[in-house]
């Protein structure tokens, strides 16, 4: 080992200045450092609180906020003897507030206790006297602890022992907890404190005695706070250990913590693997900052411990309640203690946690939809809320960081375990968000906004993980081997969670770029990517859900669907998709790829058109269609399909705008509307589809113009002249000029025909007037 760093001094910290800050390093159940003080306060705001703590005439409720004062400024006080004798005669009244305040002077704090104490309050105490007794011996203890004792008429302690040793005493108190003579519920950061400041300067025997009974009584209490807190005073513990060069107690706790020993004691494992984890964390923080260098077998210890912990997990499959417990702690343990060997037990373990602990969100989401009406939904929102307020969820980055490192030194068995239930996660969103959104949006819109903050981070995560994968698979210079399938599925993870992402990640596009790449050099990945896509029937129907029933489904609306992504980059990618497609096809089976091109350009324009303008970007339905009418055989129902779907679409829009807009003709040529974007793509398909669909377009263009008023009519005539004008199409424009010729005439007949008020008209000459314009419609 190293040099050790110098002896801070005397042969223990001095117990007024470490006191303090472990039981506030204690108080909360999270990693999070403690909160620092408050500003320092006036010296007239503490003269004024001792004032009227020690006024008679003080109201209980004026004493009670001069120790709240006092309290909060804890760390900033010191006490004299008779700041303590006053502070004892209201510690059986607020034994919380006050003993935190004598925990800061236990050189003056009496030999014995008053019976009514609470049992975290005396253990702090008792811990801090034993503490100071530590650093020197206390001559002056035995008089005023008399002195103190008389004054509050008696006061041995329960045990009748605090006066003996308060290690014995501190020993004793948790024997009778374990036993059931005291509750185990009541151990708070004030107890965890007391017993840390005892195991810090107790001897030998009494540190083994006191270490198995805590964490035996830990195992009972079974919850994660205890847990943190066991982790957080392992790793205060060895950090003393190791400053004041006692490594002999460093190796005597870990040998504690072993799983020979944790079997033998009938220690539960849970608040074991937290010590091992705390003890790790004391190691890596102490090499740093004293640049040291640990004996590697000090430190294979407690990773031996963590091991043993993660084999039992994974031996038992799904945990049971109290199983969960032990993932939970694996999994946050393992952010703290820095980076540990590889197991494969701990990867599977980890990946359990993060997945089925930190973000269950499949499992959050099939509740949702299970229990979505009344008291139910009401309990679902505020597991919901509890879950995003808890240590768990918010160390689910840390974890993922964990997964990801472990990962990156697996087999490749180990990795397809992995990848294979990340995969699996994104699909379950996939599924379960969809019916979650579509049943309570618009009824329960906070419970989909909270479930919203957890499918965040459950994308990131993903996201985070396949940035991961894709350095170990998708690398020529893997030691893996390159496995170019792994870039199907990771785009189909992507394609699952894509609706969630938030904001832009390097690791995102970096994995699709490389995913994309891939797949364009691998004829195989293409293959597994396409097949994984979900059928046409699954995109556009609802979720088979008992819960569903009766509501109405609008597919395009389906804020879940990635291929109508409100994102207009993603619905014009999807354009692009089939775009590319249509124009695909080189191979021997060329028949089939054309009636499967015919058969989606049916579903194409109908689903494109239904969501447009809104969702469908007019750019992407424009590339869609030239495609069509180029790489669809001539005369195929498709493009026929094609032409009087859009001009329906175009009657439709016409007759939206004319009733918003009563001057919508006369600015028709600077119209920038959907109905003028439409008709003008319809015009461009005049020099643009195959001759024998050519004659059907002018036939549903003319149909469609005498529907128009007189207005419009001029307008699209000024439109077609103007097209066929510019076009340098020699076989084509002949015949268009004869059709606009007829088409003008027909026109003007109309207008003529609605414009005339006289009903004298010679009947030879209207006679005359209509065989003339069936002859020119039969003509068109």
């Amino acid at each position: 080992m190293a040099t050790l760093p110098p002896l801070p001094g005397p042969a223990a910290p001095s117990a007024s200045a470490s006191a303090p800050p472990l039981a506030d390093r204690l108080e909360s159940a999270t990693f999070a450092p403690p909160p620092p003080p408050p500003p320092p306060p006036s010296p007239a705001t503490i003269l004024s609180a001792w004032s009227r703590l020690r006024d008679p005439s003080s109201s209980p409720a004026d004493a009670l906020a001069a120790l709240e004062t006092l309290h909060l400024h804890r760390r900033a006080l010191r006490l004299s003897s008779a700041h303590v004798a006053l502070l004892l005669h209201l510690l059986p009244l607020h034994p919380r507030l006050v003993a935190p305040l004598l925990a800061a002077s236990p050189h003056l704090l009496p030999a014995s206790l008053p019976d009514s104490l609470p049992i975290s309050p005396r253990l702090l105490l008792l811990g801090a006297r034993a503490f100071a007794k530590s650093a020197k011996d206390l001559p002056s203890n035995a008089s005023l602890g008399s002195s103190t004792a008389k004054n509050l008429g008696g006061g041995e302690s329960a045990s009748g022992h605090d006066d003996d040793d308060p290690g014995v005493a501190v020993g004793r108190m948790l024997e009778d907890v374990e036993q059931g003579d005291k509750s185990i519920h009541d151990l708070d950061h004030l107890a965890f404190a007391g017993i840390g400041y005892t195991l810090a300067s107790t001897d030998e025997v009494q540190f083994r005695r006191i270490l198995v009974t805590l964490l035996r009584i830990c195992g009972r209490i079974g919850n994660l706070a205890v847990g943190i807190r066991v982790l957080k005073l392992v790793e205060w513990l060895v950090m003393g250990f190791v400053e004041l060069r006692k490594m002999r107690k460093v190796q005597v706790l870990f040998e504690m913590i072993s799983p020979e020993k944790c079997e033998g004691e009938g220690c539960v494992l849970f608040p074991v693997v937290m010590a091992a984890c705390g003890g790790l964390r004391a190691l890596r923080v102490a090499s740093a900052r004293y640049r040291l260098d640990f004996d590697p077998r000090l430190k294979e210890a407690p990773e031996r411990t963590i091991r043993f912990a993660a084999e039992r997990v994974v031996l038992e499959g799904r945990p049971t309640n109290d199983q969960r417990i032990l993932v939970q702690c694996v999994a946050l343990g393992l952010t703290q203690c820095g980076q540990v060997m590889f197991h494969e037990p701990v990867l599977q373990c980890v990946c359990m946690g993060l997945l089925k602990e930190l973000l269950p969100l499949p499992d959050m989401l099939r509740m949702s939809v299970e229990s979505a009406e009344g008291n139910a939904a009401e309990v679902v929102k505020a597991k919901v809320n509890q879950h995003l307020d808890s240590v768990l969820f918010k160390e689910a980055g840390p974890v993922t960081g964990v997964l990801c490192n472990q990962y990156s030194y697996a087999g490749d068995k180990a990795k397809k375990f992995v990848e294979t239930c990340v995969w699996e996660y994104a699909q379950e969103i996939y599924c379960h968000l969809r019916a979650a959104v579509l049943l309570h949006r618009g009824k329960q819109d906070d419970l989909i906004t909270a479930i919203d903050k957890i499918a965040e981070a459950s994308f990131l995560m993903v996201v985070v993980f396949a940035a991961e994968v894709t350095k170990h698979r998708l690398s020529a210079k893997s030691s893996e081997g390159f496995q170019p399938d792994v870039a199907a599925k990771i785009l189909v993870a992507f394609s699952c969670v894509e609706h969630l992402r938030r904001l832009r990640l390097p690791e995102y596009t970096e994995a699709v770029r490389r995913a994309v790449l891939v797949n364009q050099e691998n004829a195989a990945a293409i293959t597994l990517f396409i097949e994984s896509m979900p059928s046409y029937a699954e995109l556009i129907s609802q979720p088979d859900l008992p819960s569903l029933a009766g509501t109405r489904y609008i597919w395009h609306r389906d804020e879940t669907r990635y291929l109508q992504h409100s994102n207009e980059k993603v619905t014009s990618a999807s354009h692009s998709v089939m775009v590319s497609f249509l124009s695909s096809g080189n191979d021997a089976d060329q028949d089939d790829r054309t009636a499967l091109k015919e058969q989606l350009t049916f579903y194409y324009i109908k689903r494109s058109l239904e969501a447009y303008p809104g969702v469908t970007p007019f750019d992407g339905l424009a590339s869609g269609v030239a495609a069509i009418v180029r790489h669809i055989p001539a005369g195929s129902p498709a493009i026929l399909f094609c032409i009087h779907s859009l001009v329906i679409k175009a009657k439709d829009l016409c007759d939206t705008a004319m009733v918003q807009d009563k001057s919508l003709w006369r600015s028709w040529e600077e119209s920038t509307k959907p109905c003028k974007k439409t008709l003008d793509l319809l015009l461009r398909l005049i020099f643009l589809v195959d001759i024998q669909s050519f004659p059907y377009l002018l036939k549903e263009l003319a149909e469609f113009m005498t529907l128009l008023p007189k207005e419009g009519q001029d307008a699209l005539l000024d439109d077609m002249h103007a097209h066929v004008a510019e076009s340098d199409d020699v076989t084509r424009k002949p015949v268009l000029v004869s059709w606009l010729q007829s088409l003008s005439y027909i026109s003007s007949q109309s207008s003529r025909s609605e414009s005339s008020h006289s009903k004298a008209t010679n009947a030879s000459s209207v006679s005359s007037d209509e065989l003339t314009l069936n002859r020119t419609m039969a003509r068109l």
